[in-house]
């Protein structure tokens, strides 16, 4: 089954793999520096076209970088295989206080995005090229990279736009940061933020006690009852995560504003439902008489998804390959953090996140990756979809 063939083009192309990592790591560009993120797209679909994709963008919204997608055989008999991911980063240029930021130190790799996630984009490419080199050409394989996932598609269509790309592929790998246990991600939230700016009625704490409406006092009675919907047995968790009142240096005053934001992750729909009705009626409340309250709710537009028997039935077949081939099996877990893989499962077709390098502390200058799971991992996913075809039995 070529098996031998894919594990020797990789060990021969190990010092271009890495060379191709650092060139998009050095490539730095934050979702929020559309023209730095080019640049990384720009460099990514050079490679992509030497290998034969045809490539092609969709907008996400004026401001921030284009959905880069890319469809290598597409005349190819089979259903496609997707790998999908981003190309932005959290870290702005420069973060890291120098040029070419991206370094090697005992076995591990370091800079902004080399774990989350420009290593698992190099595995993609390189199981493409790898599966090329042999002359594999049973399915067509897309590509699709965001450029700014890291601000949450908030105010974009990119999740319809997931949703739509993915129907009728056979399953997806979300190349998005591995984690450290060598899990595969099978479940994963999504994010809610709510928003509130409290207005009251200022005045001296002493002197106008009663004829103040203390604007820190109506927040902190609300969230008193927002922080106890948390419900780890639903996989909710409920984190006042800014609270700004009053002014600094006067502790004498009452506060006539307060403004805090509340991060919900949440497992299903219908949670966040009762989520959200519940925070509207709290919000809605008077504690403080003469305070208002106005919030906004931003929904990250990165979709939660849950465990089925078509997810676990891919994971058994990346595992099958790596067990067969000399590798130790993935582990499975469920993560808080939300990810493009809600909207590609939503298109009805199974897929694994965290596929891409392992390591710990991305969105943190301390992120690394560990540099053997970028040649292993590209092994095995370019070895399993020699055997895709048992995912339609």
């Amino acid at each position: 089954m070529n098996t031998k063939a894919i594990i020797e083009y990789i060990d021969s192309h190990q010092e271009e793999m890495i060379e191709t990592w650092k060139n998009l790591v050095n490539l730095e560009g934050s979702f929020l520096e559309k023209e730095n993120v080019e640049k990384v797209q720009a460099y990514l679909r050079s490679l992509m076209e030497a290998e034969g994709f045809r490539c092609w963008t969709e907008p996400s919204r004026p401001d921030r970088c284009s959905v880069l997608l890319g469809i290598l055989g597409e005349d190819r008999p089979g259903k496609p295989v997707i790998f999908g991911g981003h190309l932005d980063t959290v870290h702005a240029k420069g973060s890291f206080g120098k040029e070419n930021p991206f370094y090697i130190e005992d076995g591990k790799a370091y800079g902004p995005g080399v774990l989350d996630m420009k290593g698992g984009v190099t595995i993609a490419l390189y199981v493409a090229k790898a599966l090329n080199a042999i002359g594999w050409n049973e399915r067509p394989i897309k590509f699709m990279f965001a450029g700014e996932e890291e601000g949450d598609h908030v105010d974009t269509d990119v999740d319809l736009l997931f949703t739509e790309e993915s129907r009728n592929a056979i399953c997806a790998f979300n190349m998005e940061t591995g984690h450290i246990t060598n899990s595969l991600c099978v479940g994963r939230k999504t994010q809610y933020t709510f928003l509130a700016t409290v207005h009251g009625k200022g005045g001296h704490a002493g002197n106008e006690f009663t004829k103040g409406h203390n604007a820190v006092h109506e927040a902190i009675a609300k969230l008193h009852d927002i922080i106890p919907l948390t419900n780890l047995d639903k996989g909710t968790s409920v984190t006042v995560s800014i609270i700004n009142g009053g002014r600094e240096g006067n502790s004498s005053s009452i506060p006539d504003l307060c403004k805090f934001a509340v991060d919900v992750r949440i497992t299903n729909e219908a949670e966040g439902k009762r989520i959200r009705e519940t925070v509207d009626s709290i919000m809605k409340r008077i504690y403080v008489e003469g305070t208002t309250t106005e919030y906004e709710l931003q929904m990250a537009k990165l979709h939660e998804f849950e465990p089925n028997d078509q997810i676990l039935a891919l994971l058994g077949l990346v595992n099958k390959t790596a067990t067969d081939n000399g590798f130790e099996p993935f582990g499975q877990i469920t993560l808080g953090g939300a990810s493009d893989t809600g909207s590609i499962v939503r298109a009805g077709i199974p897929a694994l996140c965290s596929c891409g390098v392992i390591g710990e502390f991305n969105h943190n200058r301390k992120e690394y990756a560990v540099v053997q799971s970028l040649f292993d991992r590209t092994k095995i996913y370019a070895m399993t979809l020699l055997s895709l075809k048992e995912l339609e039995k």
